[in-house]
């Protein structure tokens, strides 16, 4: 998948290593360029040859005699240059990528599977020459597991940020990782129902800045403090409730050991007065979130 954001990272790597400091690649699109330009820009050899990266998008294209004559080259390539064929689809035991095979390198960059994208990440960063903790990689995947393309964003962040080789902390992640970015209200919810107080406030901020409704927040907070009511409750299956995100939800059982029941009975009165004021009095709703959030999280003494 050329298009992919590990395709463009492994691009860059080759790229990279390959030419000399300020020399760019030459792209072909071969919707574009007929194989026989390809293969007149491989063929081509000048008195002062230097490196040079030849990128082939399309490269199904590649057909009848043209071809024959790239898997001849491949044989004995010429060293000064590095060719790269981009396929659409990843299929090393079929047609030309299976001749390729032999002579080549063929290397799968599409994007990883989500359930495997903690895997990549960690590789991404040895790649590099680091090393993460696995809460560093937990925090990691919180804040920008939706894709390959986020996290290798946030772990260049990182790295310009430390000497070579050195050890990726969560601290480091969490001081670095998703800066100026939007959060989402389950967030909000996962910090409060873990009592990560200066977290909560964060985010909370940051939500309203960002135009979220103070009701809205409030309103989330109330589903998650309701769920946990029903999750203390003997009389009550937890199973019957749901809607909470997958985060928030495994988060419970730890909310349950960090609120008692009275807690959450208070914290239920704390929202339901937050959330009258927002409605029927002209107030900041800012610091009705901050000081609501900032009881929610405070133990009982």
């Amino acid at each position: 998948d050329w298009s992919s954001d590990v395709c463009s990272s492994d691009l860059a790597q080759v790229t990279g290593q390959f030419l000399p400091e300020g020399e760019r690649k030459k792209v072909l699109s071969l919707d574009d360029d007929r194989s026989e330009a390809l293969l007149a820009e491989l063929n081509a050899y000048g008195l002062f040859q230097t490196r040079q990266v030849l990128v082939a998008r399309q490269a199904q294209r590649i057909t009848g005699k043209a071809r024959d004559e790239l898997l001849q080259y491949v044989t004995a390539p010429i060293e000064e240059k590095c060719l790269l064929l981009l396929f659409e689809e990843h299929q090393p035991g079929k047609g030309l990528q299976k001749s390729l095979a032999r002579a080549a390198v063929v290397v799968d960059t599409r994007p990883p599977f989500p359930d495997k994208l903690r895997t990549w990440a960690d590789y991404y960063a040895k790649l590099k020459g680091y090393s993460l903790e696995p809460a560093a990689l937990d925090q990691l995947m919180e804040a920008a597991g939706d894709s390959a393309g986020h996290v290798t964003s946030e772990l260049e962040k990182i790295f310009s940020q430390l000497p070579d080789g050195e050890l990726v902390t969560q601290q480091l992640v969490e001081e670095l990782v998703g800066a100026n970015r939007t959060f989402k209200p389950w967030q909000l919810q996962e910090a409060v129902a873990r009592r990560q107080s200066g977290k909560a406030l964060a985010i909370a901020v940051s939500l309203l800045e960002y135009g979220a409704a103070a009701t809205q927040l409030v309103a989330g907070l109330g589903a998650l403090f309701n769920q946990l009511l029903y999750m203390q409750s003997a009389t009550v299956s937890k199973a019957a409730y749901t809607g909470l995100n997958k985060p928030v939800s495994r988060a419970l059982s730890t909310m349950a050991r960090a609120y008692s029941p009275g807690e959450t009975a208070r914290c239920l009165r704390l929202l339901l007065a937050a959330d009258v004021r927002l409605k029927t009095e002209s107030v900041d709703p800012s610091v009705v979130v901050v000081a609501l959030i900032a009881s929610l999280c405070r133990k009982n003494r």
